[in-house]
């Protein structure tokens, strides 16, 4: 199955808790083995169980494609060493790199697949080009329907995407350019428009959150490409 409803101890956020590329998610720490056998069989890739900064909101510190994951500067030692022993463990080439900047929320102001990456204005033009190297694809500093928190408002993969429903046609065209896969706008969680919270997706599948409507399911499955 691609697509999935889950709670996160009764949690509809799902975003907030983790993040997903092609090669690995990285989940919070503490869930229950039925909960992650859903997201590995959803997902397809394995899950590296962790904190940031001692703090299960995984998806708000964490951010990236499948070259690199960025997290903030202030990472534990002991967490990047647990992290990066689990991605060795299963052979995974992904880098994990603590990012050093005013601004932590990575997961909130980067939107990022593996062809390019959607950063906040917030950024300094300096940190753009940092991204770029780290990410290994081409970044553009900007906004989502007057959002900063282009992760917030959006979810993308290789496959597709799926954003706030106040972003413009224009800012659509723009975001199926940068990221050179098909982009809708749409709700998950029962009308909430701050997507990127509410899911973990990748290429081979999406996990959203328990309250996701029946009609929700079927704009983020065609948004994704998921359906044939």
């Amino acid at each position: 199955m691609h697509i999935e409803r889950l709670d996160f101890e009764n949690s509809p956020y799902l975003g907030v808790y983790g993040t997903a590329t092609d090669r690995l998610a990285l989940i919070r720490e503490g869930l229950g083995e039925k909960k992650l056998e859903v997201l590995r069989e959803v997902l397809k890739v394995p899950l590296i169980e962790t904190s940031i900064m001692k703090s299960r909101i995984v998806g708000i510190f964490a951010a990236g494609n499948s070259n690199a994951i960025v997290v903030p500067w202030y990472v534990w030692d002991a967490e990047l060493e647990r992290i990066n022993g689990q991605l060795e463990e299963h052979g995974i080439d992904t880098e994990i790199v603590p990012f050093q900047s005013t601004l932590t929320a990575f997961g909130n102001l980067i939107l990022a697949n593996d062809r390019a990456a959607l950063i906040s204005a917030k950024f300094t033009r300096e940190e753009a080009k940092r991204l770029e190297e780290i990410l290994g694809v081409e970044v553009e500093r900007g906004m989502i329907g007057d959002f900063h928190a282009v992760g917030s408002v959006g979810v993308v993969t290789n496959r597709g995407g799926l954003v706030h429903p106040e972003a413009t046609d224009e800012e659509l065209e723009w975001l199926r350019d940068l990221f050179k896969v098909d982009i809708y706008v749409g709700t998950a969680n029962m009308g909430v428009p701050f997507v990127g919270s509410c899911m973990l997706a990748n290429s081979h599948g999406v996990v959203v959150g328990h309250l996701t409507t029946g009609p929700e399911i079927v704009k983020i499955e065609e948004a994704l490409g998921f359906l044939d």
